[in-house]
């Protein structure tokens, strides 16, 4: 077995009030593409999904996590969990020459802070699996592979949180253009 696993922090300034952040945030089907390398595989509800975690590392080996989560919202003290979904049948393991298959954990939790007419967020991000070895890996010593993995996993959360910060300010105007335009018609 492969251990997969990474965890890291983020904080950055979110151009609107927690109010209005929290509302971008909280529609968990739309924000889950803002997560690089991260698909949603199944929509069990608007704020339940499996996710699908996909990389292809040193170039050969397909990485698939699969991992059910949901999406529970506490505006009261300002905070967005990502936990897991109990009850749904799990992925079974695979491993073929190349390919690596499995079903893991994803976790988030954003905290938002008042910083006048913005936010500051503070996001936590873990992603874990314990992987089938790909056969075409089965001769290298379990200690290399563990560590070669530790080190592309942690490096892939990074990216993927450094994406979902870039990529929810992207289209943060548009949605908030979109709500405004709503607004206006409503009234």
């Amino acid at each position: 077995m492969i251990k997969l696993q990474g965890a890291t922090k983020r904080e950055f300034h979110f151009p609107a009030e927690p109010g209005i952040a929290i509302r971008f945030f909280s529609d968990f089907q739309r924000i889950a593409i803002f997560l690089p390398h991260i698909t949603v595989a199944t929509v069990y509800t608007p704020n339940a999904l499996r996710m699908h975690y996909r990389s292809v590392e040193m170039g050969a080996y397909t990485i698939n996590l699969f991992a059910d989560v949901q999406s529970v919202i506490d505006s009261e003290n300002g905070i967005i969990h990502i936990l897991p979904l109990k009850g749904k049948t799990p992925v079974p393991s695979e491993a073929t020459l190349n390919t690596s298959s499995c079903y893991g954990d994803f976790a988030s939790k954003a905290i938002f802070m008042d910083a006048g007419d913005e936010s500051f967020i503070e996001y936590h991000l873990k992603l874990g699996a314990q992987l089938p070895r790909p056969r075409g890996l089965r001769m290298m010593p379990g200690r290399v592979v563990n560590r070669i993995a530790k080190s592309i996993s942690e490096g892939r959360v990074r990216e993927i949180a450094d994406g979902f910060m870039v990529n929810a300010l992207a289209a943060f105007p548009h949605w908030l253009a979109e709500q405004q335009a709503n607004q206006q018609v409503q009234t």
